[in-house]
């Protein structure tokens, strides 16, 4: 009998076989099964037609076609048992096809049945593919993790469900390499879903042998990777956020390791001491330092050690340029996994603004520290698409605000009075839209005194491209207070720098200035103007006899009865003494006579005081601008040798200048 043929002795060893078997033809459809056959799968109908994929899942027709010699093989009947299969071709005169034999894997059974329950219960997704490159068991994780039941995977070949870019080159080379175990390690594909989107998926391949040593198939542990990658999302977009506040914090921050080696510092660390970061890399953190900082130092390890943090101090740092800069300065250490501190964090705050308001208004040494101890920094997040901020946890008690706080955009602008309201809102989205980075200060609603805020705000966009804004947080109330006192006192020494402190006249200074306005428009409109010298005659016998308050009180006096008798236009001012002088202006030099002599009848007026007449008669010279003199100290010289003459003749009188060429 030639190989495969079915003769009548052979036919009845057939039916007469203790182990299941089957005659199929090349397709696989059956033609013939033996009674151990229908005891085994439990057959109670006809199955001669049935397909025989239908008793063995991995014997399908494709698989067939692709067998031209014996094969014997492991693999699983439709109900999951383990089988030893052996595939023998036969041709007879009108049929060809496969003699099917079948018996039980007793020698992995007890293995079988000890890792089926970790097979089936397991987390990971785990598959078999036969030589011919096809799916031939997998457990339900698997099943789950690509959408799919089993009918859709088992039977179909790998490579219908990867990314066609984990699959370049030759697939029969790949294929090979599989089985042969070339193909190792842990890697990571793409899975198609069935619902039609990318699985990422971590994977391992074991290629196994059978008894003889050739290749039996490929063993797949795939796990979801879904999870990871959103956890390295989140851990990537929380130091994206950091990163963000590091660059634009408002004060210079720098990491430095415990050999006094520079690791991070941020721009505004540079600029502060004006060094590139590769040369503050070959220098220590007491290079930038005057001497006497052991001490601090010492007591900053002391404050590290023991409570993580240091307090707030004043100190000095040399920057590169030879200049000194005062700045406040706090630390805070950074451990390890092992709980050792292996570097710190130095926050830097340039005071030299404040240190010279403190010097200009000579306030008191506690009230240095105050103004200029470190405002806490914190950091915000605004998704423009949910409508909510995040926060962190400085930010909370800069805003007063506990942590289960609503921070909805609504909500947050509710901690803000009106016009603040309006500010943040535009700010927030003019960023958002334009890209332009921004910095503005806002005002809290319902605090006495007020609470400012000085807000910054840049886009930033995550792996997604989804765009949002991010910024920094800063109390600004104690400087605010202290800009508004500054311009207080800057306006109190400027009207100091520029009038008599007991009668409020103008001084010289001011006078000169005034000087130049009205003879600037004279010339302008053909004009002139008038100085006149006043001095009060016998004064220092007032002085004398009735002390000087009464002095004092007739100046007073003085100064208000000529501020009342001239024009908006003029000026009255004190040079010191008891001499004034008045500037006019004046359509013509005839004028000044109506001028003097208003104003010498005014002063000839007794001035009552405690109950005493003050006598306040007086000496005055004239001189007009531009024929006596071209200029402020040309004119007063001539005006007050006027008042000089006029003394000189008795006193009580007024003399226009009159030049001796």
């Amino acid at each position: 009998m030639n190989q495969g043929d079915m003769r009548s002795p052979h036919l009845a060893a057939f039916q007469q076989s203790p182990s299941p078997q089957a005659v199929c033809n090349g397709t696989g459809l059956i033609l013939q099964v033996n009674a151990a056959w229908h005891s085994w799968f439990g057959c109670t109908d006809d199955v001669v037609g049935a397909a025989l994929s239908h008793f063995l899942p991995a014997l399908h027709e494709q698989f067939l076609a692709e067998r031209d010699g014996p094969h014997r093989f492991i693999t699983n009947s439709g109900d999951n048992q383990r089988l030893n299969v052996r595939l023998q071709p036969f041709d007879s005169d009108d049929e060809q096809g496969f003699i099917v034999s079948v018996e039980a894997d007793r020698e992995g059974r007890c293995l079988h049945q000890r890792l089926t329950p970790l097979f089936e219960s397991s987390l990971d997704g785990i598959a078999f593919i036969g030589t011919d490159g096809r799916y031939q068991l997998a457990n339900q994780a698997f099943f789950d993790m690509l959408g799919r039941d089993a009918d859709s995977i088992i039977g179909h070949s790998f490579t219908d469900f990867i990314a066609a870019d984990h699959l370049s080159g030759d697939i029969d080379s790949l294929q090979q390499k599989l089985l042969s175990g070339e193909v190792g390690g842990l890697f990571e594909i793409h899975y198609s879903h069935a619902e039609g989107h990318w699985v990422p998926a971590s994977i391992r391949p074991v290629s196994v042998s059978d008894d003889a040593g050739n290749p039996a198939g490929v063993w797949s542990i795939s796990r979801d990777s879904t999870l990871r990658n959103q956890l390295i999302e989140s851990l990537t977009s929380s130091e994206r956020r950091f990163r963000a506040l590091f660059r634009n914090s408002l004060d210079a921050i720098a990491f430095w390791g415990n050999q006094h080696q520079l690791r991070y510092a941020n721009q505004a660390y540079l600029d502060m001491t004006g060094y590139s970061r590769e040369e503050l890399s070959h220098m220590a953190f007491a290079d930038l330092l005057p001497p006497g900082w052991e001490e601090t130092e010492a007591e900053f390890r002391r404050q590290l050690n023991e409570r993580g943090y240091t307090d707030v101090i004043e100190t000095e740092i040399m920057h590169k340029g030879g200049q000194v800069v005062p700045i406040s300065i706090r630390a805070s250490a950074f451990r390890d996994s092992q709980g050792e501190i292996n570097g710190s964090w130095f926050i830097l705050r340039d005071i030299t603004s404040y240190k010279q308001a403190l010097n200009q208004l000579r306030h008191s040494q506690n009230m240095l520290q105050q103004t200029n101890r470190m405002a806490r920094i914190g950091g915000w997040e605004f998704d423009s698409q949910s409508q909510q901020f995040s926060f962190t946890e400085e930010t909370y008690r800069i805003l007063a605000i506990p942590q289960a706080y609503d921070k909805s955009l609504d909500s947050i602008l509710k901690l803000f009075n009106p016009g603040s309201q309006k500010r943040l809102l535009h700010e927030v989205a003019r960023t958002n839209d334009s890209g332009q980075p921004t910095d503005f200060e806002v005002r809290l609603d319902g605090f006495e005194p007020a609470r400012w805020l000085r807000i910054s705000a840049q886009t930033a966009i995550d792996s997604s491209e989804r765009s949002y804004v991010v910024g920094a947080i800063q109390d600004i109330s104690e400087f605010k207070a202290r800009q508004r006192s500054l311009e207080n006192d800057r306006d109190t020494f400027q009207h100091l720098a520029f009038h008599d402190p007991l009668t409020g006249l103008p001084n010289r200074l001011l006078l000169e200035d005034r000087f130049q306005q009205l003879s600037f428009a004279a010339e302008r409109r053909g004009g002139h103007v008038a100085i006149l010298v006043i001095d009060l005659d016998d004064f220092k016998i007032i002085n004398d006899q009735r002390g000087h308050p009464a002095g004092d009180a007739l100046l007073r006096a003085i100064a208000e009865r000529l501020r009342n008798c001239i024009r908006q236009s003029d000026t009255v001012a004190r040079l010191g003494g008891d001499e004034f002088i008045v500037l006019a202006s004046l359509d013509s030099a005839s004028e000044i006579n109506t001028v003097a002599n208003k104003l010498f009848e005014e002063l000839q007026l007794p001035i009552e005081w405690n109950g005493e007449t003050l006598n306040s008669q007086c000496s005055m010279g004239v001189a007009v601008y531009p024929h006596q003199g071209g200029d402020f100290n040309s004119l007063y010289e001539a005006a007050d040798q006027a008042m000089y003459q006029a003394k000189a003749g008795g006193k009580n009188r007024y003399l226009s200048f009159v030049s001796s060429e």
